[in-house]
């Protein structure tokens, strides 16, 4: 999915302006049929006192001939094409206005007390409203069609159309810019939460504001929550898992004098390898306890600061004629700090107990080739062979559990971490000549 569409600000944006365009094209609609029902309102209602006007004037003469009495007829309706009409029908009575000349308007005849309202375009520059009614004079049955032109009527209201069409053309650009403008100051008051984050996760020890916003103040408080409890659960783990080392050194020195003491010199030599492998283990538990160093969740992973203390306490615990050579990138690499001294952490000090006289270590950012960080962790000791790196590159095995031999490497949890991450971990022949551990994260 594009980042934008996993904004949450694009989001808003995008439902804002969905709503905004249907409610103005809702009002362009209500505008619409509004002006046009009133101008229809207004037309006929003319209409109606015009259709009066006649009926009053219409009288039947002394020859028994109905006409309209012309001092009563508005002169538009003497003049052609005026866009005034009317025509009065009966049995043997039909009166048209001059106005309509030549022109043979469709009158259908309406009951008394009906009427109808139609619209007609006969003219090419006229569009006619006209009112049909139905009545009854001196015993005869008449309909009267009166129209009146509205072009210009028409022509006015799609006029105000366009210019509404424009005004809301133009309203919308500035309406989303307020938008923007709003929204941009509402996330604004998220920024010192992002950087309180961002620091945490550059290593700095740092409380969460809570001058938050009331909607999201649930979630930094969650945050802060699982922060500190995971910090907590972290150190209970490490303390309980070196206190457990530390209790079993006790054992293992009464199960050494027993050794010593059997009279058995087979059965003296097993328990002594017991002895051996089971103080290997615990020793490697209590350096990878003292490596990891205090935890920090949520932290991203500084490697030109962590690897100088990892590199020193090797230095401490291990051996210190060892050569150090490393190319670490500027700033922070976008992974879990504790992940990072765990898988780093794991492997140097591999290297560094199986090295002659130096341990190297690469770290690339991703690049045009490479879409991926490249950690490259290699030593000059003696290697590994053949058989022992295609059974390492099997999933779950522990070549430092399985024989003397090997690389020393807690593949299960090297590889754990590495998987995490969606990457992938080989390894290989060192140009010094010892082992090269290739991985890549994503």
């Amino acid at each position: 999915m594009p980042n934008s569409q996993r904004s949450l600000e694009w989001r808003i944006r995008r439902q804002l302006l969905f709503s905004l365009l249907l409610m103005l094209c809702g009002l362009m609609l209500v505008v619409h049929f509004g002006v046009t029902h009133l101008t229809r309102s207004f037309v006929v209602s003319r209409l109606e006192t015009d259709a009066e006007s006649l009926i009053a004037a219409l009288s039947r003469e002394a020859n028994g001939q109905w006409q309209l009495s012309e001092g009563a007829i508005m002169q538009a309706y003497q003049r052609v094409q005026s866009g005034h009409y009317y025509r009065l029908k009966a049995d043997e009575v039909d009166l048209r206005s001059r106005s309509l000349w030549d022109l043979d308007p469709e009158v259908e005849l309406q009951a008394p007390g009906e009427s109808r309202v139609a619209e007609s375009s006969p003219l090419q520059s006229q569009h006619w409203l006209a009112l049909e009614q139905g009545f009854t004079r001196g015993g005869t049955r008449f309909t009267l069609w009166v129209a009146q032109d509205i072009a210009e009527l028409k022509h006015d209201q799609e006029q105000l159309a366009v210019w509404l069409i424009v005004l809301v053309g133009l309203s919308v650009p500035l309406v989303l810019l307020q938008q923007r403008r709003v929204l941009k100051r509402g996330f604004q008051r998220l920024e010192p939460l992002r950087q309180a984050l961002a620091r945490q996760q550059a290593g700095e020890d740092i409380d969460l504001p809570a001058d938050v916003p009331r909607e999201v103040e649930p979630l930094v408080t969650s945050i802060t929550q699982l922060l500190h409890q995971s910090g907590q659960q972290i150190s209970r783990s490490r303390m309980a898992l070196g206190n457990l080392a530390h209790e079993l050194k006790r054992p293992l020195q009464q199960l050494q004098w027993l050794a010593d003491q059997h009279p058995d010199p087979e059965q003296k030599q097993q328990l002594m390898l017991l002895y051996e492998e089971l103080y290997q283990r615990i020793e490697r538990e209590l350096r990878r306890a003292r490596i990891a160093g205090a935890p920090g969740p949520g932290r991203h992973f500084n490697p030109k600061e962590e690897i100088t203390h990892l590199v020193q306490l090797l230095q401490r615990i291990g051996r210190d004629d060892i050569r150090f050579q490393s190319e670490l990138p500027q700033g922070t690499m976008p992974f879990d700090r504790d992940d990072m001294l765990e898988l780093l952490g794991n492997l140097l000090d591999n290297a560094w107990r199986h090295a002659t006289h130096c341990v190297s270590l690469q770290i690339l950012p991703p690049s045009p080739d490479i879409d991926a960080w490249c950690l490259i962790i290699s030593d000059d000791g003696a290697g590994v062979s053949e058989e022992a790196m295609q059974r390492m590159s099997l999933r779950g095995v522990r070549i430092d559990e399985q024989s003397g031999e090997g690389s020393g490497l807690g593949l299960s949890i090297c590889s754990a971490i590495v998987e995490s991450y969606a990457g992938s971990l080989t390894f290989g022949h060192a140009q010094e000549g010892g082992l090269q551990v290739s991985i890549q994260l994503r």
